[in-house]
């Protein structure tokens, strides 16, 4: 408690100044601030549950890439450089005392994957990106394709579904371009253009309008789709590549950098970068990352 605090006594004085001006009474911001302190000392450390071989050879040439679960947590995907794609079902992984883990569906795939996302509504409907450029939906427990999109010039880094409209899909590529696709559609609906390799993408998980997407160049760019021609916003903080963005929620995201650091940014006015989480020791690669409401 010592070494941090520091950042309490910050989080505290934060949200009297906030309390302030909102007119919240003392009783209220000492219960805001008790719940902070409670998710702050829930957990002392972290244990293993069980360990997933992606491919049998063991070498660095068999990066996972990407590891997400389905709309349910139920099941989970993990995909990478090996050309293969695995469906696990979470229960049965971490039940198994064994160690000895096998996924339901195993599909292999032309290309090395580099990111995959679920469908927030069709269980079983899951996209991937990959480095030939192709954006491509899957049916996971089939191991069926459903759509193929081929018009990324190079590496297509990342691809994410809208979660408000079902058939929205983004994507992004080392061609410096965004782009959207619609399930029910051939080709991409709109194309976002960048001056640098798009490195992330990822939609706002409460807005059917608004995306935010990491550039090599590195900055985050935050935009509202109804207007393509500017963004709303750029955040500019980061010193080198920003390698992923996710949403904690409607005003807030998060993004990692080949800077070894990891931004909080607000997107309400006025967009600001809130707090950077330093601690990796990075030379070039990606940082995985992950966040919800109360955790990064």
């Amino acid at each position: 408690m010592n070494f941090y605090f520091h950042d309490l006594e910050k989080n505290y004085f934060n949200r009297f100044q906030e309390d302030a001006f909102h007119h919240k009474d003392a009783r209220q911001r000492l219960t805001e601030f008790k719940e902070t302190l409670t998710k702050f000392t829930h957990f002392s450390n972290l244990r293993p549950l069980a360990s997933l071989s992606y491919a049998k050879e063991f070498v660095v040439h068999n990066i996972v890439s990407s590891i997400e679960f389905d709309k349910d947590a139920e099941f989970f995907a993990i995909a990478g450089v090996a050309k293969k794609i695995k469906i696990f079902d979470y229960a049965a992984v971490v039940k198994d005392s064994l160690g000895i883990n096998y996924p339901v569906n195993e599909i292999d795939c032309t290309s090395k994957i580099s990111c995959l996302s679920w469908n927030s509504y069709f269980k079983a409907m899951m996209a991937t990106s990959d480095y030939e450029g192709s954006v491509i939906l899957w049916d996971a427990f089939l191991g069926k394709k459903l759509s193929v999109y081929q018009e990324h010039e190079k590496r297509c880094w990342s691809v994410d579904f809208n979660r408000i409209d079902i058939n929205l899909v983004a994507s992004g590529s080392d061609d410096g371009k965004v782009k959207l696709w619609s399930a029910n559609m051939d080709s991409s609906i709109t194309t976002l253009t960048s001056s640098a390799n798009i490195c992330s993408v990822k939609f706002n998980p409460a807005s059917l309008y608004h995306l935010a997407y990491g550039s090599a160049d590195h900055r985050v760019y935050y935009y509202d789709l109804r207007n393509t021609r500017s963004p709303l916003t750029v955040f500019k903080e980061h010193r080198k590549a920003v390698s992923y963005v996710k949403f904690l929620n409607r005003h807030e995201l998060v993004s990692a950098s080949t800077d070894s650091q990891i931004k909080l940014w607000s997107t309400e006015a006025p967009p600001s970068c809130r707090r950077s989480y330093t601690g990796h020791l990075n030379e070039k690669n990606f940082v995985g990352l992950t966040a919800n409401e109360d955790y990064i």
